[in-house]
């Protein structure tokens, strides 16, 4: 009888819990997958683990776009502001309907702006942040 009342509130407490973890919630994973398109990413926030990840990276676009995350700390606003030397790493700019695998690691937790470099992207919307914990 106990134990059937502990698997009852034991099942109760799953949904209140998982409600607790709220919509904006984004599990951790070490394989992530990026669509970009003309001129966004898809999704545009993505959660890694720190160490090694994959990224699976599809051009949906008509052009060529890529993926490059910026050193921790280095915020752009405009295009203006890059360099090159910003970039942390990077997946290189990729034809349209390419699909890419690649493995990458960051031993520093934190956020970390990710953008498509390519003239006019950026400025177009094309960013996102890449969260490391």
């Amino acid at each position: 009888m106990k134990l059937t009342k502990l698997l009852v509130i034991g099942l109760l407490a799953v949904p209140i819990l998982t409600a607790s973890c709220g919509e904006d919630y984004e599990a951790v994973s070490d394989h992530i997958s990026i669509t970009a398109e003309d001129f966004k990413f898809g999704p545009a926030e993505w959660h890694v683990p720190v160490g090694e990840f994959e990224v699976e990276f599809m051009n949906h676009g008509n052009i060529e776009h890529e993926w490059a995350v910026l050193v921790k700390g280095a915020r752009i606003s405009t295009e203006d502001e890059f360099e090159e030397e910003l970039v942390l790493f990077e997946v290189e700019k990729q034809p349209p309907g390419a699909m890419i695998t690649e493995t990458f690691e960051i031993t520093e937790p934190g956020e970390y702006q990710v953008i498509c470099a390519l003239d006019g992207h950026f400025n177009a919307g094309m960013q996102g942040t890449l969260i490391v914990s």
